[in-house]
């Protein structure tokens, strides 16, 4: 049943102003999709979640209170399991900028790689009319998506499968549109092979320590389209060796003695487009922070990271600081090089997948980042 064809929703003017919000952001840009978030009930796919030190529970067989909904219809991601395998209902803007970046049309096969709560694989049965597969590898997650897929009554379109999103889900192959909702290194060849002559991947890769959303086509072309960073995927589909440039733990503490002023201040869209240039110029770009109190966070985390000669930001007010003046002025001749060449964005960047050696299971990584000429 799809969900065009329930009872009317007691949550229709809620939803429908949801869906407008969103649109009005810029995060939805066409009607489908503004439907697609106007008709599917992003509360049907959360029992619980947690808000800072809060708990919160969402009742399912009554309408959850307005304070309830104006926290799940507020467009912020939500955690729902902490732990070793965490898990979250991503904010609605990157899933909304995600499906229009994906183009799903009606009667399209898309393959899902997280399952999660199960929101975002009843918005895409809602934009294709078509069957939808969504992996998760944790069982009790798949177990909580099935649950809400059944509420939502698209368990006859939608389809949960337990086991490691890196074998994908050959037995319901070929699909039109594989979409990722976990941070990978990596795209497996055999997501390929599972993918039409005319289809896409849509999938958060690894890059400057953070998980940009590049669009993959069956020729191993890969082209940036949206900033942004994920919850990392678990097993293959994240190798250590691939993603090991990224610090597990913050700068110890260290006076910055090095600074300049270069680009002034950048807005979100800007500083990813910064980010993900210069980590297609130095592997050593990277997402870190200090341990210190005084270290401020919302300036950004863009590093130039170099254990054995300190550590250089560029902040989005367009400072850079460094703990050593070396990676200072090699950070400020990076940035110096993107403002000389236009300030490209992040989509204007395209490169070819090529395997990664060495590894036991095979993972095609995106090589030679290149600018149109």
């Amino acid at each position: 049943m799809s969900t065009s064809e329930t009872a009317p929703d007691p949550l229709a003017a809620r939803l429908t102003a949801y869906a407008a919000a969103l649109r009005a952001t810029g995060a939805i840009r066409t009607d489908r999709v503004q439907e697609a978030f106007a008709a599917v009930r992003r509360d049907r796919c959360l029992t619980h979640f947690r808000l800072g030190d809060q708990h919160i529970s969402v009742p399912q067989d009554t309408i959850p209170t307005a304070d309830v909904l104006d926290i799940v219809y507020s467009g912020q991601p939500l955690l729902t399991r902490t732990g070793a395998v965490p898990s979250s209902s991503s904010a609605p803007t990157i899933m909304a900028r995600m499906l229009e970046a994906l183009d799903p049309h009606l009667g399209h096969r898309v393959l899902e790689i997280g399952a999660g709560t199960g929101y975002n694989a009843a918005l895409i049965a809602h934009l294709t009319r078509a069957p939808v597969v969504t992996v998760e590898a944790h069982p009790p997650t798949a177990a909580e998506a099935t649950a809400s897929i059944r509420r939502l009554a698209l368990d006859d379109q939608i389809t949960v499968l337990t086991h490691d999103g890196y074998h994908g889900a050959a037995g319901h192959a070929p699909y039109d549109r594989i979409i990722v909702t976990c941070g990978i290194a990596g795209i497996p060849p055999r997501w390929l092979d599972q993918l039409t002559g005319t289809g896409l991947i849509l999938a958060p890769v690894a890059h400057g320590g953070l998980h940009p959303i590049l669009a993959v086509s069956p020729d191993g072309t890969a082209a940036a389209r949206i900033g942004g960073d994920f919850m990392p995927a678990a097993g293959p589909l994240r190798h250590p060796a691939l993603v090991g440039r990224n610090p597990a733990q913050p700068v110890p503490t260290k006076p910055t003695v090095w600074s300049t002023d270069l680009t002034g201040a950048l807005d979100q869209t800007a500083y990813h487009d910064l980010w993900f240039h210069l980590a297609t110029r130095d592997t050593r770009i990277t997402r870190a922070w200090m341990d210190d109190d005084d270290f401020d966070f919302t300036a950004g985390q863009l590093a130039l990271h170099d254990p054995d000669h300190g550590t250089a930001w560029a902040q989005n007010t367009g400072r850079i600081i460094a703990t050593h003046p070396d990676p200072g002025k090699h950070l400020t001749t990076l940035v110096s090089a993107w403002l000389d060449t236009g300030q490209p964005a992040l989509p204007d960047h395209t490169a070819r997948l090529t395997p990664a050696p060495g590894l036991p299971d095979p993972l095609w990584i995106p090589t030679g980042w290149r600018l149109p000429r």
